[in-house]
């Protein structure tokens, strides 16, 4: 089977760094990696993709706690593999996302993290989703990110956010007692839960002004605060790109012109990101963010991690 040069996203639908270490490296010992997507796995019930040396331009990952994957990332830079870092980092309680480690704690992996890369251009802060609700405030969220900031000061230069997606499938899972503000609907993509829910809140003039106040903040720390995927304050702020040539230009000129010449893949409308491979698997994630579209159901997400086995091609 002939293969094109990729690179390797772990992963948007799964924390492997956080939940999948043994996984991920008996997948690299064995040089490929199965998966499916929503849509189905292919003709066998899998796509399959290499992820020999030779075929991964690098590899981008997706994490809330990288604590065990720190052997992965030494065995990575040992082969001279180039990797990026999308990590999330949002302080919420464990009403919001249940099994997520302490902030401080996950502060310091992220700079952990950071200072084993060539540069702070190699790895990006999430604070996404931004939560809006009655106990998560504009207070709560300027003290909060502000504390955030001040730690990864030096170690990132950009800050990606977006407010929570109204998909219908999470709505139901909100935290008890909360009332969320929503990101505004999009009329097409999210006319059956303007239908269902007419009585939903939605973010306005004063989430704009919170986003202002949190940009800047972040730029008094030297980290630029950039939209991912909400075109609708992408004319106050730049657009993210959580995969692009420029998180890899540490790695020197030629990994860089290897990434350019890769083609564009948005995951969704306004997502301006490089093309990627991605190797998770949806319900598998034991974060337990109410927010989260990929897992929907958490007692399935455990059921799937305690039958995982690392031997297996697949997380599932």
């Amino acid at each position: 089977m002939k293969y094109s040069a990729h690179i390797i996203s772990a992963s948007r639908r799964t924390d492997i760094p956080h939940y999948y270490a043994e996984w991920f490296s008996n997948r690299r010992r064995e040089g490929f990696a199965e998966y499916r997507t929503v849509y189905g796995g292919g003709k066998h019930g899998y796509f399959r993709v290499s992820l020999k040396s030779e075929d991964v331009v690098g590899y981008l990952f997706w994490t809330k706690y990288a604590g065990s994957f720190h052997d992965q990332l030494n065995k990575l830079r040992e082969e001279k593999i180039p990797y990026v870092f999308q990590y999330t980092i949002s302080g919420y309680g464990n009403d919001v996302q249940e099994n997520i480690p302490p902030v401080d704690k996950v502060i310091g992996d992220f700079c952990r993290v950071a200072e084993e890369l060539n540069s702070p251009e190699a790895i990006q802060w999430r604070y996404d989703p931004i939560l809006i609700s009655n106990t998560y405030n504009k207070c709560w969220h300027l003290k909060n990110f502000e504390k955030i900031a001040r730690q990864l000061s030096g170690m990132t230069n950009v800050v990606n956010v977006s407010f929570t997606e109204p998909y219908l499938k999470i709505i139901s899972k909100a935290p008890e007692g909360e009332v969320v503000r929503w990101r505004k609907p999009d009329h097409d993509r999210h006319k059956t839960v303007v239908r269902r829910h007419s009585d939903m809140q939605f973010v306005g003039e004063e989430e704009i002004l919170l986003l202002k106040e949190l940009d800047a903040i972040g730029k008094a720390y030297g980290i630029d605060l950039r939209i991912c995927c909400n075109l609708e304050y992408i004319s106050f702020f730049p657009r993210a790109q959580c995969c692009s040539e420029d998180m890899f230009k540490s790695y020197g000129d030629e990994l860089f012109t290897r990434v350019s010449d890769l083609p564009a893949g948005p995951s969704r409308e306004s997502c301006s990101c490089v093309k990627t491979v991605d190797i998770g698997m949806d319900t598998t994630c034991l974060g337990g963010c109410f927010y989260c579209y990929v897992t929907t159901n958490r007692e399935r997400a455990l059921i799937n991690y305690e039958m995982h086995n690392p031997q297996l091609p697949h997380l599932r």
